[in-house]
């Protein structure tokens, strides 16, 4: 047996065992066999700590034993587990009533095997009784098995991603059993940088729902019961005020949007059904905080009052949802809702979560990649992808002032602005900081693009109008010239990538690209002496390489350079066919820089 291992352990056996029983009951049991190898191993084994949720579990622990040699040792027999209320996510603005039970194990040592046994007793009120689980089996585990039993009259069906063996099913009497063996799991070869849809391996899913309409069917009255208004309620009368104020159902919508995101704080609350079950509009308006399920029956409440047809949708927002297709139908896929309003036969995304969206024009489709609208009938998976930017999402600006001479220190002005998403995310990591942290941090970030330049001031704003944030720059640039001809920064067009792939399943997938995604960087440079005994090397540049879409124009006229490179992605993943010539060429690229150049080393000053 290999008992090497990077994380000081080695898990021995896995063994899962699973009980469906028609009234919506799952029990879980594992038994997990773990040898310490290092020291390092000590602290992570001794420590157990097992969580549950009391409103839909029950937790078991059937026994905790230590194996040294031919010995076992009994560890409950000593010591006894603790029961904790720690509420661990209070600092992600998260209350669930989750317990914990914690035990230290005294007496471990190295070489020592620690056996776990437990199950948990399942049920969620919400969904009926309905079933559904996944596991994920961690490779290199030297034993790993799984044995699942349900009644033949569950319609339970079963998925195994790539490797793992193939489970065996078998009916006797009444039951349906599914087992699986897999000695010495190995990790899996995935194809790298390819969307997550072809990353999926090592995991088996179980789930009774026929299709996603019928998880859409179940949750629609919840949340249609959870954004009525009762005459006269507070909701009500906020849905009143905004209407006093104008007819247009976009100004509607972007005032009902703005109240949700500003006057409701976000708190994700998971206590007495809160996992599937949304707040009441008005007591999350009463409260005035409220998770995704809150903030979105308030702002469905809102809309329909005041006649905006809305309804909620389920996405998964960890960067997921791209594989959810691959997955049997399930409710645990999804993590966040959200509204789906249309106006004029526009649809719209509107996000409670969020913050600062003001303009309903400005708000793109969300990146989830696909998403379930929770309906009465006729449900079914929507892509949920924006399109390519028609602007830039981020704009660099440099100007410098060589008037006086190219040998000395020159003035700098630059500009960095930022919009969408990526605006609204660095206002809030700044605004949070001290004001000296944010002069450091703001000199850091210029710092890393632009070495060559001392900066006096440098400052941000944040415009709520306009969603925009601006960082600028005031300061000097040493210009480094190199035998007369001067590297102009951040012009290059390539990039060192590397799209090679081992072999394995899915090596052909696309390859993924950061998405929605359009950069431009502009630069100005006013010579001395109208730019007399000066020259710019050739610059066009219009391709499209690896799905990103990039162009380079720019001249010296009257003195004055003027340049600009932007990057756009035209797609969120490209083929892997042309991955080879993509690489070369991005490569090539990378080494073709952009010089100014001087006839003479002597100029005017």
């Amino acid at each position: 047996m290999n008992e090497r291992s990077t994380s000081g352990t080695r898990m021995l056996l896995r063994d899962n065992q699973a009980w469906f029983d028609p009234d919506g009951v799952t029990t879980l049991y594992w038994d997990d066999a773990t040898k310490v190898l290092t020291p390092d191993g000590l602290m992570k084994t001794a420590n157990i700590s097992l969580s549950w949720n009391p409103d839909t579990d029950s937790l078991a622990i059937h026994r905790v034993h230590i194996i040294r040699a031919d010995q076992v040792i009994d560890v409950l027999k000593t010591q006894h587990f603790t029961v904790l209320h720690r509420e661990t996510n209070l600092e992600r603005a998260a209350i669930d009533g989750r317990l914990t039970a914690s035990l230290q194990i005294t007496g471990l040592q190295v070489g020592d095997i620690v056996e776990i046994a437990a199950s948990r007793r399942h049920r969620d009120p919400a969904l009926g009784k309905h079933v559904e689980a996944v596991w994920n089996f961690h490779p290199t585990t030297i034993d790993t098995r799984l044995y699942a039993q349900w009644a033949k009259t569950m319609p339970i069906q079963w998925r195994a991603m790539s490797g793992l063996p193939m489970p065996g099913q078998t009916s006797t009497g009444t039951n349906v059993t599914l087992s699986m063996t897999a000695p010495n799991l190995r990790e899996p070869v995935l194809p790298k940088d390819a969307p997550p849809r072809f990353r999926q391996a090592n995991a088996l899913q179980l789930s009774d729902w026929k299709d996603w309409a019928e998880i859409a069917t179940l949750m629609a009255p919840l949340y249609a019961k959870s954004a009525m208004l009762a005459p006269g309620s507070g909701v009500s009368a906020q849905a009143a005020k905004i209407a006093s104020t104008t007819s247009d159902p976009v100004k509607r919508a972007e005032a009902a949007l703005a109240l949700v995101q500003d006057q409701v704080r976000y708190l994700f609350v998971g206590l007495n059904d809160g996992g599937y079950v949304p707040a009441a509009a008005e007591d999350t308006w009463q409260r005035r905080y409220g998770d995704c399920k809150g903030k979105t029956v308030l702002l469905l409440a809102l809309l329909r009052a005041l006649g905006i047809e809305a309804q909620p949708v389920f996405v998964n927002a960890t960067g997921f949802g791209d594989a959810i297709p691959r997955y049997l139908p399930a409710a645990g896929v999804f993590n966040h809702v959200l509204v789906r309003a249309t106006i004029a036969g526009r649809v719209y995304w509107l996000d409670g979560t969020r913050m600062g969206d003001r303009h309903l024009a400005d708000i793109q489709t969300p990146a989830f990649r696909w998403g379930l609208p929770i309906q009465s009938a006729g449900a079914a998976l929507v892509p949920m992808m924006p399109d390519p930017p028609m602007r830039p999402l981020g704009v660099t600006t440099l100007k410098l002032d060589a008037s006086a001479g190219v040998d000395k220190p020159v003035p700098v002005h630059a500009e960095f602005v930022v919009r969408g998403d990526g605006a609204i995310g660095m206002h809030r990591q700044l605004d949070a900081l001290t004001p000296d942290a944010r002069d450091r941090t703001l000199r850091a970030v210029w710092r890393k693009s632009y070495d060559y330049i001392t900066p006096t001031t440098v400052a941000a704003r944040f415009d709520p109008a306009t969603g925009m944030e601006t960082l600028t720059l005031d300061g000097a640039a040493t210009l480094d010239w190199q035998d007369g001809a001067l590297e102009l920064a951040n012009m290059q067009l390539g990039a060192s990538v590397d799209f090679t792939r081992e072999p394995g399943p899915d090596a052909d997938a696309p390859f993924m690209l950061a998405f929605p995604y359009y950069e431009e960087t502009r630069e100005t440079i006013v010579l001395p002496d109208k730019g007399r005994g000066f020259a710019l090397d050739p610059l066009t540049f219009d391709r499209t390489i690896a799905g990103l879409a990039t162009h380079r124009k720019g001249g010296l006229v009257d003195g004055i350079v003027n340049l600009a490179v932007s990057r756009k992605g035209v797609a969120p993943e490209f083929p892997a066919k042309d991955a080879p010539a993509a690489q070369q060429q991005l490569r090539l690229l990378s080494h073709q820089h952009v010089y100014l150049r001087r006839a003479n080393v002597k100029t005017s000053s």
